[in-house]
């Protein structure tokens, strides 16, 4: 079993990444709070983003004492709780870091939105956060629902390019389906050149039996069919294909419109002792998640020979 690479001082979980070629190292961002929060499950309402490196996902260059807190919430901005998950993608001048988070003052403080941070480096110790507030919307649940089994979902958005459009994948939950079977992984489309105007679509994946799926990511497998993966606790997957084993689980298409006509399967379960896995396409698609037990990131040692789909958005400039 590989070690997981665990902070020196934090609790680490969710994680996502961008690979510079020319240095051959993996730029991590991830999930981190005081590790005396865990215990008492408090830690997602304290977390914020940290940047490490890695070139193996074995040894990692956590930096200073700064880099666990590159993106946190401001008082004074809409994103006043906790950062959670994102994406990271590069762009003409700079870098884009896509965030989940909440207004403590929206509904029940639990809805969440998602927001765009921007920096000319990758390496930066502060993000700057712009105004932009993503809610959820059309056929997608706008808040909590009483009675339901987890938790409000609008977030770890996902961008990626297909036929010179450019898509958001997040996890949500949809209006037309029973409490407790309302997880879907959402889709949007970019509608301007500042990705600040997005068009609501139908769900990418609305299979009926999750109460969340998470976490969603989307790659080739090598047949050249898509592959959707995403995560999901065993206690909210009641997939008749699963056994109800949670974890890192995919559906496989040919096109992006036939996923809700898959049957889901299962990558790796939840008693793996991994959870919001990723691809890495640079290590022939192997499987890297967050250590359950003790937190960090690990891999897995499982190669899907999984291929990222285009993610190339170098020809756009991001204003603030």
């Amino acid at each position: 079993m590989f070690p997981s690479m665990r902070h020196p001082s934090r609790h680490v979980w969710d994680f996502w990444y961008y690979f510079d070629s020319a240095s051959k190292l993996f730029h991590i961002f991830y999930l981190n709070a005081d590790e005396i929060l865990v215990s008492s499950d408090k830690h997602h309402f304290a977390s914020c983003v940290g940047h490490a490196t890695t070139s193996d996902f074995i040894r990692m260059d956590w930096g200073n004492d700064r880099d666990y807190r590159v993106l946190t919430a401001l008082p004074n901005h809409w994103a006043n709780t906790s950062i959670w998950s994102g994406d990271i993608i590069k762009v003409s001048n700079g870098f884009l870091l896509f965030y989940t988070s909440r207004n403590r003052e929206q509904d029940d403080g639990m809805t969440q939105n998602i927001g765009i941070a921007y920096s000319s480096s990758i390496s930066t110790s502060s993000w700057q956060l712009s105004s932009l507030r993503i809610e959820p919307g059309f056929d997608y649940l706008p808040k909590n629902l009483q009675g339901d089994l987890s938790t409000h979902a609008w977030r770890d958005p996902f961008i990626f390019r297909e036929n010179n459009q450019i898509y958001m994948l997040l996890s949500a939950k949809s209006t037309q389906d029973p409490i407790g079977r309302n997880g879907v992984i959402g889709c949007l489309r970019l509608k301007d050149r500042n990705f600040r105007e997005w068009e609501y679509l139908q769900p990418i994946a609305q299979p009926s039996c999750y109460s969340e799926m998470e976490v969603p990511q989307l790659y080739k497998d090598p047949q050249g069919n898509y592959e959707l993966v995403f995560s999901s606790w065993a206690k909210n997957d009641f997939s008749p294909f699963t056994r109800k084993s949670g974890g890192f689980q995919g559906l496989t298409a040919s096109n992006l419109k036939d996923f809700s006509n898959q049957q889901p399967h299962v990558l790796m379960s939840e008693k793996s002792g991994l959870y919001a896995c990723r691809i890495i396409p640079e290590m022939d698609g192997e499987i890297v998640g967050f250590d359950i037990q003790d937190g960090g990131i690990r891999r897995s040692g499982v190669r899907t020979n999984f291929q990222e789909v285009d993610r190339n958005f170098t020809d756009f400039t991001f204003e603030m």
